[in-house]
């Protein structure tokens, strides 16, 4: 199996290199505190707060420690008693499968149905002054092949109980809502211009609880697809230790 390590290697090396080789640029292209459209100042001063920043920021920090752990496993192949540690497995697979995975698929899902039906809802035209199409396929786009490959070259068993994983995800996802409501708050400014058209509406909320419900949808999903690349593998192991 030492093959699928450096397969996971050589996506997380690409992962690392696209993600920081794109932050780069938009930093050193555009002074988003100078630049002489007010918006773009304020998007800038905002940046951070953006979930789509979040997203690849954490993509970077798996892509890091699944590196890590890759390697270690690569380099202590010939210890049969050897194991990566527990608390990076840990880390490792509860960032993937309760938060990565869900909000990887609610970034491109979301922004793209928006950006497609009323662009106004989530990116307005000014950005474009600042992020290049290229740029916004990697925030939006290109984040799904990450997670896709992950998922399809390293073997995974469903876990019994899903809680660990739930909460990791309501956790982050309400962090992520106190933040937004913080902005507005702190600034007057919905980070995202669909919640400064729907508050105070009954679609607001609404919109809240379809986001939710979004997330444990993409989270359960990705078992699915689990189970039919990984199961009769799994089962074939099990069948070799029993024999």
């Amino acid at each position: 199996m030492a093959v699928l390590h450096y397969v996971r290697m050589f996506a997380y090396t690409a992962t690392i290199v696209v993600h920081v080789t794109n932050i780069a640029y938009m930093i050193a292209a555009h002074d988003l505190k100078t630049h002489e459209d007010e918006n773009v100042r304020i998007f800038g001063s905002l940046q951070f707060r953006y979930f789509t920043c979040w997203n690849f920021f954490l993509q970077i920090v798996f892509s890091i420690t699944g590196l890590t752990s890759d390697y270690l496993e690569l380099k202590n192949q010939k210890n049969k008693t050897y194991a990566v540690p527990r608390y990076l497995r840990g880390f490792r697979e509860t960032l993937f499968s309760g938060v990565l995975w869900p909000s990887t698929f609610l970034v491109f899902t979301l922004f793209w149905t928006l950006f497609l039906y009323d662009r106004e809802l989530i990116l307005p035209p000014f950005v474009d002054k600042v992020l290049t199409r290229t740029s916004n396929h990697i925030i939006h786009t290109f984040i799904v092949p990450v997670v896709l490959w992950e998922i399809v070259f390293r073997p995974r068993n469903v876990p019994k109980n899903h809680r660990k994983n739930i909460l990791h995800l309501v956790f982050h996802m309400m962090l992520y809502l106190s933040v937004l409501l913080y902005t507005y708050y702190e600034r007057g400014i919905w980070i995202y211009p669909i919640f400064k058209i729907l508050y105070k509406t009954i679609y607001f909320p609404v919109l809240i609880l379809i986001i939710v419900f979004a997330c444990l949808g993409f989270y359960h999903m990705q078992w699915i697809i689990v189970r039919i690349l990984w199961n009769k593998e799994t089962s074939k192991r099990k069948t070799k230790k029993i024999s």
